[in-house]
């Protein structure tokens, strides 16, 4: 079977499922594949590419156009939209393990070329959020956390917060938009 971004990611999203982000190596992906590590380097020229490959894959599912709203007692459509990317984005991050960390990192160096806060501001269109772009960092980022808290409680056997509260968190700063 011949070597591509698709197979390599594949493994990489396997990897990460059983053994986590610490564990996710260029060696043990070459290894998982079969193939000498320096056949990785020819897709993806770093590790930090890799990232971005993984975190394109988790938000590529994310987009404020697909979010299906959740109607919400006396709330405009903008609220509505924006809640429900926000809780698109959410289960896509907690839906593969470490996937917050991996899109943070992926943010960090730039090598994610989606990033939810355009996504997210992108849904307050029509909001009367003074700055749309703001906005939508403050949520992603907040969402990325609250991401990441969830996923290391899960970790270490602790009680995570639930969807629903962390959802609460975007629902305060939906409230402060409105107001």
């Amino acid at each position: 079977m011949q070597l591509n971004r698709d197979r390599i990611l594949t493994a990489a999203f396997d990897i990460l499922a059983e053994f986590g982000l610490g564990d996710l190596t260029m060696r043990r992906l070459a290894r998982t594949l079969d193939v000498a590590p320096g056949a990785l380097y020819w897709h993806f020229p770093s590790k930090q590419e890799l990232l971005g490959g993984i975190a394109e894959r988790i938000l590529d599912a994310v987009s404020a156009d697909t979010a299906t709203p959740v109607p919400q007692p006396q709330s405009d459509a903008w609220r509505e939209r924006t809640r429900a990317t926000a809780s698109a984005l959410l289960d896509q991050l907690l839906s593969v393990r470490d996937g917050a960390e991996v899109v943070a990192a992926a943010l960090a160096a730039g090598t994610s070329a989606h990033d939810p806060a355009a996504t997210l501001g992108d849904a307050l269109s029509g909001s009367p959020a003074p700055d749309r772009e703001l906005t939508g960092w403050v949520l992603s980022r907040y969402l990325l956390g609250a991401a990441t808290d969830v996923q290391t409680a899960e970790a270490a056997g602790a009680t995570p917060r639930t969807v629903p509260q962390v959802l609460s968190g975007v629902d305060l700063v939906l409230d402060g938009v409105a107001n």
